[in-house]
């Protein structure tokens, strides 16, 4: 009897657990599927599953090969509505063989949406958990993404993670060339963010260059020379750093506007305009933020020509589509938490709630489509008054231009006894290396010039910053001048990336640690 009762037991226990280990066959197909790099595949499958239909533990797995699938397929997945479930599953099963990677993928999407803490987090946990099993290569993955955020302050830290994602993925039986090509690239990229040798950069980009070309896969391939002319323009040899964007831009098979416009700019930094145009003209821009940028470097290059219609054309282009992508920006949004309403509504009837709940449900959904609505309509009242604003302040202005002529004559007067040593700031090549010394008289001067024709920006600056030393004051006035990185790192005698790190300490003195915007950014609109 007794041992009858014993056999039952475990009976039991390997039945429940043969249960909790078997899947839906679909989603574990799909799982292979994107392990193998297969993601389109993978989600040809689970678009044909519905969810509903699911157990929680499926659905778990279905969340997670979904986020796993996009990521591969190259899809930012910048919302938690997949990821967030699978990780309330899984993050209490630390033992499930799918945690690390589900760990991984949170750590993605907090990593995209500026949650730097809790990235780092997740990665940890990813790597750990993953090393157990001796999963290389999520371990690799996620210490390639624990460089990434940590490079910009805590290089050394990241240069060995990267190492390390090097040396285990070295050790993978079955590596693929193109992820070794990737690895090697990560830890070139984490090198330069310490300003050390860079032609150990330009030498670890060579190595990823022949490991790129046995995959044969020619987005690798592009990559990587894309990758060696980043490290040769930081090196200043521009006509290395050209020759390898164009091998990039060569073995690209897609249209990549961020490859052809990082070549426009290499032609721009070494003064050939021609080349730059003609291929500005070729460029094929996706998206308003790519349109933006493109307008931008046309303005960059009128304003080097002297040609200040065309600039303020292109300048006009410029806030045009910056306006675009910002209202296309509130649509995104808008229809997002549109697909969420609907979602919650559709689950909430296939799981027999009550119907008090389904009505609250459609109350709430209706009230949320309403406000949805109303921030729309105030958003478009808001830019329609603004623009009318903008309309009259223009009439006024001509009204004041006629009985002012007088007093801006007297001023541009002024002003052009000024203007040279601004004109000889704005000339600066960033091939001559010499260092520019900037006497107490010449700074006086930039003063006077900003707050004469600029809304008295410094003053301004003085007034509502009072922590910032005069040091500090003058060159955020080479910044709102709009000179160019190359100019300023000229003028301090300084590499071109010292001033890029100057200006992000800045942030902490302007306020502008919890926001997006950069120090540039917000002195050249101040």
């Amino acid at each position: 009897m007794r041992k009858t009762t014993i056999s039952l037991i475990l009976l039991s226990i390997i039945l429940m657990v043969s249960c909790n280990g078997k899947h839906d066959v679909r989603i574990s197909t799909a799982l292979s599927l994107a392990d193998s790099d297969k993601a389109d595949s993978a989600l040809n499958i689970l678009n044909k599953i519905d969810r509903n239909e699911l157990p929680n533990s499926d659905d778990a797995m279905y969340c997670l090969v979904y986020t796993m699938a996009q990521d591969k397929s190259g899809l930012d997945v910048d919302n938690d509505s997949l990821i967030r479930e699978a990780y309330d599953w899984y993050g209490k099963k630390p033992t499930d063989t799918l945690y690390a990677k589900c760990m991984y993928y949170m750590g993605k999407y907090y990593a995209l949406n500026d949650s730097s803490e809790k990235a780092l987090m997740c990665f940890n946990i990813a790597f750990k958990a993953a090393k157990t099993r001796d999963d290389y290569s999520t371990q690799c993955l996620a210490l390639e993404q624990l460089s990434l955020i940590l490079r910009d302050y805590d290089t050394k830290k990241a240069i060995a993670y990267a190492k390390l994602a090097v040396t285990i993925y070295n050790n993978v039986k079955d590596l693929k060339p193109s992820n070794l090509a990737y690895y090697l690239l990560n830890l070139a990229e984490c090198m330069s963010y310490r300003e050390i040798n860079h032609d150990r950069c330009v030498s670890l980009a060579k190595r990823a260059i022949k490991y790129a070309l046995q995959s044969k896969d020619s987005t690798t391939i592009s990559n990587s020379y894309q990758d060696l002319s980043v490290f040769y323009s930081l090196k200043d040899s521009l006509k290395l750093a050209i020759e390898s964007s164009k091998v990039s831009n060569d073995y690209n098979t897609k249209q990549d506007f961020s490859k052809e416009f990082a070549l426009c700019q290499l032609y721009v930094l070494s003064d050939s305009f021609i080349q730059a145009k003609q291929r500005l003209d070729a460029c094929r821009p996706l998206s308003y933020s790519d349109r933006c940028s493109l307008y931008y470097l046309k303005r960059t290059i009128a304003l080097r020509e002297h040609d200040w219609t065309e600039a303020e054309i292109f300048a006009d282009s410029t806030d045009y589509f910056l306006e675009k992508k910002n209202s296309e920006n509130l649509k995104a949004k808008n229809k997002y938490y549109e697909l969420m309403l609907q979602k919650e509504i559709a689950r909430t009837i296939l799981s027999g709630e009550s119907s008090w709940k389904t009505k609250l449900i459609y109350f709430i959904s209706f009230t949320a489509l309403l406000i949805i609505l109303l921030l729309s309509f105030i958003f478009y009242q808001r830019k329609k008054r603004m623009l009318e604003k903008e309309a009259e302040k223009e009439k006024l202005h001509q009204i004041e231009a006629v009985h002012k002529e007088e007093q801006l004559t007297t001023i541009k007067n002024f002003l052009l006894s000024k203007i040279d040593v601004v004109q000889r700031l704005m000339s600066i090549n960033s091939s001559d290396r010499k260092e520019i010394v900037l006497s107490n008289k010449d700074w006086r001067e930039i003063e006077v010039f900003l707050n004469s024709v600029d809304d008295e920006f410094v003053t301004r600056l003085k007034k509502e910053f009072p922590k910032l030393t005069q040091k500090d004051i003058q060159f955020l006035m080479l910044v709102r001048l709009k000179l160019p990185y190359e100019s300023i790192a000229v003028i301090y005698n300084i590499e071109e990336k010292s001033v890029k790190q100057r200006l992000f300490l800045f942030k902490s003195k302007l306020g502008l640690n919890k926001g997006g915007k950069s120090t540039r950014e917000f002195i050249e609109a101040y």
